[in-house]
């Protein structure tokens, strides 16, 4: 049975609007009869003036209600880091025996079931006050027992509060993140109207296909961080969403979609250096586009679910593997194109014209290589270092460097005349081909 591109594009929108069930940083956790030994619930950064309230209930123990005999071998930690990348529970040390010398060493605060305070609900409020440590509170549940299993319901209430007594359900350096993405957001909609207005506009300029799909790229980019902004906004304001996620879910999948299958068009040369898509290039849009979307779908997850869940984790492999295929697999039409053009470049005809492409497609094979470790692997590394009141320059780097490659790229395949890429082939008067055809055509 076939199915046409938008049966596919509207299941995928039915199925990402059926998980956008976010509640900003309120959370609700729910574990049941969950064996492992030690997972992180979840990390927020807390100023001076935070609040964290936390509550538990159907707490069991091997599916038995929680009793002071049965509590000393589970508890919630909390561990106060100043960086993502300090906040580390070997969970070996738990394995190997010494699960109480490591609570005493890396835990900053203990939360046990106590039935003289009340049996049936375990509460934890907190509020830093002079004194107490600000940075990531990180909040792990562990186990010392590895023959345990538990379930328990969780309720997890974190904000800050700034000078003005406002309160933000944002981590204390997320709290630019909504101004940060509209101001991006506006600058790619005034990119967009340069692209149609400067660019794609007057004489002589060699406007293909794959410039309006660039002019459509930078229109679903643009809405999508406007919706991000305004779904962080109303985290910030209020701990839910209200529904903007899944507009800007939608968008952000449209987004991750777009961008792939239009570097790899512009990889494989189509528009400029071939009319037509190869049957290996038709290939790797048939690998890419489903694995895209199943790319999309696990981020969707990733964002949705607690760190604390069983599935978060799932997702989050599944997320890492198919992203790193979707980066190698847009490489491979510009290696293609990189060997199509330096074989071609040994005909004497066209060998000077050939031999210019072949140089501006291994920069931008460069300028797609650079861009992607980037944003895969240096920014994550610079997230987990950045002192947590200043984790928002993190993004501030990822969208940065977006705005810098998709104006390189664009300038880069701008449609003038001048650029090598868009230099027909011309016949021994002098008059390109495409041109000479048209004339005879008439």
């Amino acid at each position: 049975m076939k199915f046409s591109n938008n049966s596919i594009v509207l299941v995928t929108l039915l199925v990402l609007s059926s998980l956008c069930l976010s509640n900003g940083f309120i959370h609700h956790l729910s574990v049941k009869e969950d064996a492992r030994t030690l997972f992180l619930v979840e990390t927020f950064g807390f100023g001076m003036g935070g609040v964290m309230n936390l509550n538990i209930t159907n707490w069991k123990i091997n599916n038995q209600p929680i009793s002071d005999e049965t509590k000393s071998s589970v508890g919630f930690y909390i561990q106060i880091s100043e960086t993502d990348a300090s906040a580390f529970v070997d969970e070996a040390t738990v394995a190997s025996g010494n699960c109480q010398d490591m609570i005493n060493k890396t835990f900053d605060y203990t939360i046990q079931y106590d039935s003289a305070k009340n049996p049936n609900i375990t509460e934890f409020n907190f509020k830093i006050k002079p004194g107490f440590k600000e940075g990531y509170h990180n909040l792990y549940f562990l186990s010392c027992n590895r023959d345990t299993t538990v379930s328990f319901d969780l309720f997890l209430q974190e904000y800050n509060v700034d000078s003005n007594g406002q309160i933000s359900y944002l981590s204390i350096g997320d709290t630019p993140l909504p101004t940060l993405y509209f101001v991006f957001a506006m600058a790619f909609f005034v990119i967009l109207l340069l692209w149609l207005f400067v660019f794609l506009r007057g004489e002589g300029k060699r406007v293909n296909k794959i410039h309006y799909l660039c002019a459509a790229y930078l229109l679903v980019l643009a809405i999508s961080l406007l919706f991000e902004s305004i779904e962080k906004h109303y985290i910030k304001k209020t701990g839910s969403a209200h529904g903007w996620n899944i507009a800007y879910y939608i968008f952000a999948c449209i987004q991750g979609s777009f961008f792939v299958i239009l570097i790899a068009l512009i990889g494989s040369g189509w528009a400029f250096i071939k009319p037509f898509l190869s049957d290996k290039d038709k290939t790797i849009f048939m690998v890419v586009i489903p694995l895209q979307i199943l790319d999309n779908i696990a981020l969707v997850m990733i964002d949705e679910e607690a760190p604390g869940s069983i599935g978060s984790l799932s997702w989050r492999h599944i997320f890492t593997v198919v992203d790193i295929i979707c980066c190698i697999a847009i490489i491979v039409p510009i290696i293609w194109s990189i060997k199509h053009l330096k074989d071609a470049s040994q005909v004497d005809d066209k060998a000077a014209q050939n031999m210019q492409k072949l140089k501006l497609f291994r920069h931008f094979y460069l300028m797609v290589i650079s861009y992607l470790y980037f944003t895969r692997i240096f920014f994550a590394l610079l997230r987990a270092s950045l002192p947590f009141r200043y984790a928002w320059i993190g993004d501030f780097s990822l969208l940065l460097a977006s705005l810098i490659f998709y104006c390189s790229t664009g300038y880069q395949f701008r449609p003038s005349l001048d650029n090598p890429y868009f230099n027909l082939p011309k016949d021994e008067d002098g008059i390109p081909l495409e041109v000479r055809d048209d004339e005879e055509d008439a």
